[in-house]
C-alpha cells in the first residue's frame, strides 16, 4: 500500500494520459486496468485510513504506477457523487 497524493501521482497520471489504458469499476475504492496493446490486467484499491489517502495495485512497481494514475480519476469522480448522495 501507498500513500497517495497530487505530487507524487502527477507523473503516473501523465503516463496514464499517454498510454490511455481501459479502467474499469469493480466497485468503490476497486478498479482493473488493462493495457489496450499488451492485454495485461491490473486491480487497483483505493482506501482511506485516518484522512490519509492510500492505493496498491498489484502490478511488480514499488512505487505509484500508471494503474493507480489511470484509476484515480475515475475514483475520484465516484467519491464525489458518493458525498452528494
Amino acid at each position: 500500500m501507498i500513500e497517495i497524493n497530487t505530487q507524487n501521482t502527477a507523473k503516473a497520471i501523465e503516463k496514464a494520459r499517454k498510454t490511455k489504458p481501459l479502467v474499469k469499476v469493480i466497485e468503490f475504492r476497486h478498479y482493473q486496468v488493462t493495457n489496450k496493446i499488451t492485454g495485461a490486467t491490473y486491480t487497483v484499491k483505493f482506501s482511506k485510513i485516518n484522512n490519509r489517502k492510500f492505493a496498491e495495485c498489484d502490478c511488480k512497481s514499488i512505487k505509484v504506477c500508471y494503474h493507480i494514475g489511470a484509476s484515480i480519476g475515475f475514483h475520484i469522480v465516484l467519491a464525489e457523487q458518493t458525498i452528494k448522495a
